[in-house]
Protein backbone atom coordinates (compact mmCIF):
# COMPACT_ATOMS: atom_id res chain seq x y z
CA UNK A 1 0.00 0.00 0.00
CA UNK A 2 1.39 3.43 -0.85
CA UNK A 3 2.00 5.77 2.07
CA UNK A 4 -0.31 8.74 2.58
CA UNK A 5 2.51 11.07 1.53
CA UNK A 6 3.08 9.17 -1.72
CA UNK A 7 -0.67 9.05 -2.35
CA UNK A 8 -0.99 12.82 -1.97
CA UNK A 9 2.02 13.40 -4.21
CA UNK A 10 0.53 11.15 -6.90
CA UNK A 11 -2.83 12.94 -6.63
CA UNK A 12 -1.12 16.30 -7.04
CA UNK A 13 0.72 15.12 -10.17
CA UNK A 14 -2.57 14.02 -11.67
CA UNK A 15 -4.28 17.24 -10.68
CA UNK A 16 -1.59 19.24 -12.48
CA UNK A 17 -1.83 16.96 -15.53
CA UNK A 18 -5.59 17.54 -15.59
CA UNK A 19 -5.13 21.30 -15.19
CA UNK A 20 -2.71 21.34 -18.11
CA UNK A 21 -5.03 19.30 -20.37
CA UNK A 22 -8.41 20.86 -19.45
CA UNK A 23 -9.04 24.38 -20.75
CA UNK A 24 -11.89 24.93 -18.27
CA UNK A 25 -9.73 24.22 -15.25
CA UNK A 26 -8.49 27.33 -13.41
CA UNK A 27 -4.89 28.40 -14.07
CA UNK A 28 -4.15 29.30 -10.45
CA UNK A 29 -2.10 27.04 -8.20
CA UNK A 30 -4.24 24.31 -6.56
CA UNK A 31 -4.08 23.46 -2.87
CA UNK A 32 -4.37 20.07 -1.16
CA UNK A 33 -6.46 20.68 1.97
CA UNK A 34 -6.79 18.12 4.74
CA UNK A 35 -9.89 15.89 4.88
CA UNK A 36 -12.85 16.18 4.82
CA UNK A 37 -12.07 18.66 2.02
CA UNK A 38 -11.72 17.48 -1.60
CA UNK A 39 -8.35 16.24 -2.89
CA UNK A 40 -7.71 19.44 -4.84
CA UNK A 41 -8.95 22.96 -4.18
CA UNK A 42 -8.78 26.15 -6.26
CA UNK A 43 -9.35 28.59 -3.44
CA UNK A 44 -10.18 31.77 -5.34
CA UNK A 45 -12.74 30.01 -7.54
CA UNK A 46 -14.06 27.86 -4.63
CA UNK A 47 -13.74 24.84 -6.91
CA UNK A 48 -13.11 21.45 -5.33
CA UNK A 49 -11.90 18.43 -7.29
CA UNK A 50 -12.24 14.90 -5.98
CA UNK A 51 -9.73 12.46 -7.53
CA UNK A 52 -10.25 8.70 -7.68
CA UNK A 53 -8.81 5.73 -9.53
CA UNK A 54 -10.93 4.32 -12.35
CA UNK A 55 -10.77 0.63 -11.57
CA UNK A 56 -12.78 -2.57 -11.76
CA UNK A 57 -14.85 -3.44 -8.72
CA UNK A 58 -14.73 -0.04 -7.07
CA UNK A 59 -16.32 0.08 -3.65
CA UNK A 60 -15.69 0.93 -0.01
CA UNK A 61 -13.33 -2.06 0.50
CA UNK A 62 -11.39 -1.00 -2.60
CA UNK A 63 -10.85 -2.73 -5.91
CA UNK A 64 -10.01 -6.45 -5.66
CA UNK A 65 -8.72 -6.66 -9.28
CA UNK A 66 -6.41 -3.69 -8.64
CA UNK A 67 -5.20 -5.25 -5.39
CA UNK A 68 -4.58 -8.55 -7.18
CA UNK A 69 -2.56 -6.93 -9.94
CA UNK A 70 -0.40 -5.08 -7.41
CA UNK A 71 0.26 -8.23 -5.37
CA UNK A 72 0.82 -10.40 -8.45
CA UNK A 73 3.41 -7.96 -9.80
CA UNK A 74 5.17 -7.89 -6.42
CA UNK A 75 5.33 -11.69 -6.33
CA UNK A 76 6.71 -11.81 -9.90
CA UNK A 77 9.48 -9.37 -8.94
CA UNK A 78 10.32 -11.43 -5.85
CA UNK A 79 10.43 -14.65 -7.86
CA UNK A 80 12.70 -13.07 -10.49
CA UNK A 81 15.13 -11.86 -7.81
CA UNK A 82 15.24 -15.30 -6.20
CA UNK A 83 15.84 -16.97 -9.55
CA UNK A 84 18.54 -14.56 -10.72
CA UNK A 85 20.39 -14.97 -7.42
CA UNK A 86 20.93 -18.60 -8.45
CA UNK A 87 21.05 -18.55 -12.24
CA UNK A 88 21.40 -16.02 -15.05
CA UNK A 89 19.37 -16.73 -18.17
CA UNK A 90 17.83 -14.48 -20.84
CA UNK A 91 14.16 -15.42 -20.46
CA UNK A 92 10.61 -14.28 -20.98
CA UNK A 93 8.64 -15.63 -18.00
CA UNK A 94 4.87 -15.14 -17.86
CA UNK A 95 2.99 -15.99 -14.68
CA UNK A 96 -0.71 -16.56 -15.31
CA UNK A 97 -3.23 -16.50 -12.46
CA UNK A 98 -6.27 -18.53 -13.52
CA UNK A 99 -8.15 -18.51 -10.18
CA UNK A 100 -8.67 -14.97 -8.91
CA UNK A 101 -11.59 -15.11 -6.49
CA UNK A 102 -9.21 -14.02 -3.71
CA UNK A 103 -5.88 -12.24 -3.36
CA UNK A 104 -2.75 -13.85 -1.87
CA UNK A 105 -2.18 -12.85 1.75
CA UNK A 106 1.03 -11.08 2.70
CA UNK A 107 2.32 -14.18 4.49
CA UNK A 108 1.75 -16.26 1.33
CA UNK A 109 3.69 -13.99 -1.02
CA UNK A 110 7.24 -15.22 -0.16
CA UNK A 111 6.13 -18.87 -0.37
CA UNK A 112 4.53 -18.37 -3.79
CA UNK A 113 7.58 -16.46 -5.08
CA UNK A 114 9.93 -19.18 -3.86
CA UNK A 115 7.86 -21.91 -5.49
CA UNK A 116 7.67 -20.06 -8.82
CA UNK A 117 11.43 -19.41 -8.78
CA UNK A 118 12.10 -23.05 -7.97
CA UNK A 119 10.10 -24.36 -10.91
CA UNK A 120 11.68 -21.89 -13.35
CA UNK A 121 15.10 -22.90 -12.02
CA UNK A 122 14.36 -26.60 -12.51
CA UNK A 123 13.06 -25.98 -16.03
CA UNK A 124 16.07 -23.93 -17.18
CA UNK A 125 18.99 -25.34 -15.19
CA UNK A 126 20.28 -27.84 -17.77
CA UNK A 127 18.78 -26.72 -21.08
CA UNK A 128 16.74 -23.88 -22.49
CA UNK A 129 13.54 -24.51 -24.39
CA UNK A 130 9.99 -23.22 -24.46
CA UNK A 131 8.01 -24.89 -21.70
CA UNK A 132 4.92 -24.49 -19.55
CA UNK A 133 4.45 -25.35 -15.89
CA UNK A 134 0.82 -25.83 -14.81
CA UNK A 135 -0.61 -25.99 -11.30
CA UNK A 136 -2.49 -29.09 -12.47
CA UNK A 137 0.81 -30.95 -12.66
CA UNK A 138 2.29 -29.58 -9.43
CA UNK A 139 1.60 -30.87 -5.94
CA UNK A 140 1.67 -27.48 -4.24
CA UNK A 141 -1.27 -26.12 -2.28
CA UNK A 142 -0.61 -22.43 -2.98
CA UNK A 143 -0.04 -22.78 -6.72
CA UNK A 144 -3.22 -24.86 -6.88
CA UNK A 145 -5.17 -22.37 -4.74
CA UNK A 146 -4.52 -19.52 -7.19
CA UNK A 147 -4.31 -21.64 -10.36
CA UNK A 148 -0.80 -20.45 -11.21
CA UNK A 149 0.68 -21.41 -14.56
CA UNK A 150 4.18 -20.45 -15.73
CA UNK A 151 5.32 -20.15 -19.33
CA UNK A 152 9.05 -19.90 -20.01
CA UNK A 153 10.50 -18.78 -23.32
CA UNK A 154 14.27 -18.40 -23.94
CA UNK A 155 15.36 -15.18 -25.66
CA UNK A 156 18.34 -15.20 -28.01
CA UNK A 157 21.38 -13.18 -27.10
CA UNK A 158 22.36 -11.56 -23.84
CA UNK A 159 20.23 -9.14 -21.87
CA UNK A 160 17.88 -8.75 -18.96
CA UNK A 161 15.07 -11.24 -18.46
CA UNK A 162 11.46 -10.11 -18.48
CA UNK A 163 9.11 -11.52 -15.87
CA UNK A 164 5.46 -10.50 -16.05
CA UNK A 165 2.24 -11.36 -14.27
CA UNK A 166 -1.09 -11.76 -16.02
CA UNK A 167 -4.69 -12.23 -14.90
CA UNK A 168 -8.01 -12.43 -16.70
CA UNK A 169 -10.87 -10.10 -15.79
CA UNK A 170 -14.45 -9.81 -16.94
CA UNK A 171 -15.10 -6.18 -17.93
CA UNK A 172 -18.62 -4.76 -17.60
CA UNK A 173 -19.70 -1.99 -20.02
CA UNK A 174 -17.88 1.29 -19.49
CA UNK A 175 -21.14 3.12 -18.69
CA UNK A 176 -21.81 0.77 -15.76
CA UNK A 177 -18.26 1.25 -14.43
CA UNK A 178 -18.54 5.04 -14.67
CA UNK A 179 -21.88 5.14 -12.86
CA UNK A 180 -20.56 2.88 -10.12
CA UNK A 181 -17.57 5.21 -9.62
CA UNK A 182 -19.96 8.16 -9.37
CA UNK A 183 -22.18 6.34 -6.88
CA UNK A 184 -19.21 5.51 -4.65
CA UNK A 185 -18.22 9.20 -4.40
CA UNK A 186 -21.75 10.63 -4.16
CA UNK A 187 -21.75 10.83 -0.36
CA UNK A 188 -18.80 13.26 -0.38
CA UNK A 189 -20.49 15.99 -2.40
CA UNK A 190 -22.66 17.40 0.42
CA UNK A 191 -19.64 17.87 2.70
CA UNK A 192 -17.59 19.50 -0.05
CA UNK A 193 -20.35 22.01 -0.83
CA UNK A 194 -19.94 23.50 2.64
CA UNK A 195 -16.73 25.16 1.42
CA UNK A 196 -16.97 24.91 -2.40
CA UNK A 197 -19.33 26.58 -4.85
CA UNK A 198 -18.58 23.92 -7.45
CA UNK A 199 -17.41 20.30 -7.13
CA UNK A 200 -15.87 18.21 -9.92
CA UNK A 201 -14.94 14.53 -10.00
CA UNK A 202 -11.79 13.38 -11.77
CA UNK A 203 -11.52 9.68 -12.62
CA UNK A 204 -7.99 8.55 -13.48
CA UNK A 205 -7.46 5.57 -15.80
CA UNK A 206 -3.92 4.35 -15.18
CA UNK A 207 -2.06 2.56 -17.98
CA UNK A 208 -0.06 0.61 -15.38
CA UNK A 209 -2.94 -1.73 -14.59
CA UNK A 210 -5.26 -3.72 -16.82
CA UNK A 211 -8.08 -3.27 -14.30
CA UNK A 212 -7.80 0.53 -14.63
CA UNK A 213 -7.86 0.83 -18.40
CA UNK A 214 -10.60 2.80 -20.12
CA UNK A 215 -12.02 1.96 -23.55
CA UNK A 216 -13.35 5.11 -25.27
CA UNK A 217 -16.80 4.78 -26.79
CA UNK A 218 -18.53 7.53 -28.78
CA UNK A 219 -21.88 6.54 -27.25
CA UNK A 220 -20.63 7.62 -23.81
CA UNK A 221 -20.65 11.25 -24.98
CA UNK A 222 -24.43 11.06 -25.48
CA UNK A 223 -25.23 9.34 -22.19
CA UNK A 224 -26.30 11.14 -19.05
CA UNK A 225 -25.03 9.84 -15.74
CA UNK A 226 -26.70 10.44 -12.40
CA UNK A 227 -24.61 12.41 -9.94
CA UNK A 228 -24.52 15.50 -7.70
CA UNK A 229 -21.09 16.49 -9.01
CA UNK A 230 -21.22 19.57 -11.23
CA UNK A 231 -18.86 18.08 -13.79
CA UNK A 232 -17.23 14.67 -14.24
CA UNK A 233 -14.00 14.04 -16.15
CA UNK A 234 -11.77 11.07 -16.89
CA UNK A 235 -8.00 11.48 -17.30
CA UNK A 236 -6.59 8.71 -19.48
CA UNK A 237 -2.90 8.15 -18.78
CA UNK A 238 -0.17 8.27 -20.04
CA UNK A 239 -1.21 10.68 -22.81
CA UNK A 240 -3.45 12.54 -20.34
CA UNK A 241 -6.40 12.55 -22.69
CA UNK A 242 -9.48 14.18 -21.17
CA UNK A 243 -13.03 12.81 -21.45
CA UNK A 244 -16.05 14.61 -19.98
CA UNK A 245 -19.36 12.91 -19.24
CA UNK A 246 -22.81 14.50 -19.15
CA UNK A 247 -24.49 14.69 -15.76
CA UNK A 248 -28.20 14.62 -14.95
CA UNK A 249 -28.64 15.74 -11.34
Amino acid sequence: MPSETNKKAREFERLLAFQNACLDCPRSAPAQPAPPAPDGLFTAEKLGIEITEYSLGQGKPGSLPRQQETVHQRIAHQAQSLYEARLTRHLQVNILWTIFTSCPALREEPQIAQEIARHVLESTHDQLHICRVSWKNINNALLTKYGIEISICPIEGAGKSCWSSMACFSFPPEAARIQKALDEKESKVTEYRKTCDEVWLLLVASSEFLSSQFTPDSSLEKMQFTSSFDRVFLLEEPRNTIHEFQIAR
